[in-house]
């Protein structure tokens, strides 16, 4: 069964589109794009995508359905800066803008009008690991590696727990997968 999409403006079937690793369904009409809100984090600051999601989870629904569901989505005017330091923590800037959006927060879709997605600030790159930070976790990995592969066996969801509070970081994911034998 193949997943259809409708723009909330003109109702009007959405297109998937792929930019670069970046995918989202596109209005033909120039109305707008649906993205999902995993698909956000290779395109803006994560810092924006946390705050736009907390302030989506406690507003109140609009008028505007979900592309790919048809509930109602939340409206959110999501401020954002230029640093990607968590809202309230030291050394975060001021807003310097912000854009509304429409959330279902069902489906983890939020739908973005002509312009709106370009008004968020783009993704920094994630800062390399110090020396010292690379040597703590090739330490952690030579002595908890089997102790960790066990534990995933085990508890399969556990995986997907550390994977969550290690954040979105590539290297690290790469680190902690579980070593395959050398041929």
């Amino acid at each position: 069964m193949a997943l259809t999409a409708n723009c909330p403006v003109c109702r009007a079937s959405l297109q998937l589109t792929h930019h670069g690793s970046f995918d989202s369904w596109v209005c033909p009409a120039g109305h707008g794009l649906a993205a999902t809100l995993s698909e956000l984090y290779g395109r803006a600051q994560q810092d924006e995508i946390h705050q736009l999601w907390q302030l989506a989870e406690q507003a109140p629904v609009g008028e505007r359905r979900c592309p790919m569901c048809e509930r109602a989505m939340a409206t959110v005017t999501a401020p954002f800066d230029a640093d990607e330091l968590d809202e309230g923590t030291p050394g975060d800037g001021a807003a310097t803008g912000e854009v509304p959006v429409d959330v279902c927060v069902a489906d983890e879709v939020i739908w973005f009008d002509t312009a709106e997605l370009d008004a968020l600030p783009a993704d920094l790159p994630d800062p390399q690991p110090t020396a010292e930070q690379e040597a703590a976790l090739a330490a952690a990995i030579d002595n908890f590696g089997d102790d960790y592969e066990a534990a995933v066996e085990a508890d399969p969801d556990l995986a997907d727990r550390v994977l969550q509070r290690l954040g979105h970081s590539s290297r690290a994911f790469r680190l902690l997968a579980p070593r395959q034998p050398q041929h």
